[in-house]
């Protein structure tokens, strides 16, 4: 594999911070970028901030495109007059929180920073769980992506550097992406994944709060995230009724 540079979508999710991890391996220069898009979950930004921190990034690009989405709306994790759904996410079909052609337009601003920074590969944790719900994250959408920004990027039009699209967890569901993570080290007790969260608190009821929790139960493990604020929370209660 090319061991230049690599450019990561870094949402501080479980996903992305495992392709983060992935690609510290893998490349000599990795850089992050992350979006405000008005999500409800905007914590998962600052959650970004801290594994871009903690990997030791290059560089952590944040782009604001709260009032592009704004006026796009129609999903849930955007638009406060609708219901985040509770409960696992249903076996097949689009749900409230698909957001309409997020991941591609993420895909483009990340291929115009690409063109400014010279990087030639782009990394996405898109994976096997999300396909069935979310029509942005099939192999088919990774590949049309990547022929996208070939065809309309100067840097394999004028300087003969060819973009990839790589997508590491493609073929893996939730439980694996946290077995590869915890090989990586990735520290999950800083990750976020929560679409309607209680203050700083995940709700435990929207699909991905039920997705992260089985899949940390299926292993055998307790979610290091919830380990660690349940700690926090402890030494607050001690430190203020003492």
């Amino acid at each position: 594999m090319n061991n230049g540079k690599c450019l990561v979508l870094l949402s501080g999710g479980i996903d992305s911070s495992t392709a983060l991890w992935w690609s510290i391996g893998k490349f000599e220069e990795v850089y992050a970028i992350t979006f405000l898009y008005a999500q409800r979950h905007e914590i998962e930004v600052e959650y970004a901030k801290i594994l871009a921190r903690k990997a030791g990034v290059k560089e952590h690009i944040v782009f604001d495109l709260s009032h592009l989405f704004r006026q796009i709306g129609s999903s849930s994790l955007i638009d406060e007059s609708l219901e985040v759904p509770k409960g696992p996410y249903p076996e097949r079909g689009i749900i409230s929180t698909y957001v309409p052609m997020r991941n591609s337009i993420f895909g483009v601003m990340a291929g115009a920073v690409m063109e400014k920074l010279e990087i030639e590969n782009l990394v996405f944790g898109v994976h096997a769980s999300d396909v069935p719900n979310y029509p942005d994250t099939r192999p088919e959408w990774a590949s049309a992506l990547e022929a996208l920004l070939n065809s309309g990027s100067s840097l394999p039009f004028e300087k003969y550097i060819r973009i990839r699209v790589l997508t590491p967890l493609i073929n893996l569901k939730k439980h694996q992406i946290i077995e590869l993570g915890l090989k990586l080290r990735v520290p999950f007790e800083y990750t976020w994944s929560c679409y309607s969260p209680k203050g700083e608190k995940p709700c435990g009821e929207c699909p991905a709060c039920i997705q992260r929790r089985e899949s940390f139960e299926k292993l055998g493990i307790k979610d290091p995230l919830i380990e660690r604020l349940e700690k926090k929370e402890v030494k607050y209660d001690r430190e203020t009724f003492a």
